[in-house]
């Protein structure tokens, strides 16, 4: 099976060394790692905002640089970190400049997780951090939705789950899994490992700009790879079809 994004040998200095992965259609892949190991670079390059050194990355057998803006924010979609907005459009206005149809039209999938039609009059200024997020994300969907719709979308999601309180952190995960159902491909970055386990169809595990594993949840999140990667001490158990994993304790510093 052709991979419909293919990252070969991307380096780009001081932050990514290297990097060699795919992702196939349909794919569900979380991207793990602690502070500063390339995750955001990572999928900013994938999604064409930042020029790597060397390497090469393809869409759909096509490389990336071949495909015309317009294609590219038609079929897919990037959620970067927060940039805050200094103009007060209500969260209606704003939403429309993604919508297909003339009047927002929120796809009652995106309500059902993101629940942001009670303020939907409300300035985005004025709005917490955990509904600004929940915003972003829909107007990141919104903007390929039609593509969705058919299995054909790729969204590039940069810690969607930041600021969201535990219930819509569940909520979007499973709205993920869901598109990805269809024949959608998502990369989305994390940092909550236990979430994203199970929550996962592939998962990346980076440090220091490298992917030190990747595959399958349970090949990737063995105790061995977590402790070498994040400091800590894990406990890894499987029980059925669920990855349980704590962290004991950190590392003693001497």
């Amino acid at each position: 099976m052709n991979a419909v994004i293919q990252v070969s040998d991307l380096e780009i200095e001081k932050r990514l060394n290297w990097v060699s992965v795919n992702a196939q259609k349909g794919d569900c892949i979380h991207v793990i790692g602690p502070n500063g190991a390339g995750k955001s670079t990572l999928m900013t390059a994938i999604a064409g905002l930042v020029s790597p050194d060397n390497g090469r990355i393809t869409f759909k057998g096509k490389p990336l640089e071949y495909w015309s803006l317009a294609e590219l924010a038609s079929m897919r979609t990037v959620l970067a970190q927060q940039l805050e907005l200094s103009f007060a459009l209500s969260v209606s206005e704003y939403l429309s400049f993604y919508s297909i149809s003339e009047n927002l039209i929120i796809p009652s999938m995106l309500e059902t997780a993101l629940e942001i039609a009670t303020f939907l009059n409300k300035p985005i200024t004025q709005l917490s951090g955990g509904e600004r997020q929940r915003v972003e994300i829909c107007r990141a969907l919104l903007q390929i939705w039609p593509q969705l719709l058919k299995g054909e979308g790729i969204a590039i999601l940069d810690e969607p789950l930041q600021g969201l309180d535990i219930r819509h952190q569940y909520a979007v995960a499973t709205l993920v899994q869901t598109l990805c159902s269809k024949g959608n491909t998502v990369i989305m970055s994390s940092h909550d490992i236990g979430l994203s386990v199970n929550y996962c169809s592939q998962l990346w595990l980076m440090q220091q700009g490298n992917i030190v594993a990747s595959g399958s949840p349970s090949k990737v999140a063995t105790q061995f790879n977590l402790e070498k990667v994040f400091e800590c001490h894990f406990s890894v158990n499987q029980k059925n079809n669920f990855l349980e994993i704590q962290v004991c304790a950190p590392i003693t510093l001497e």
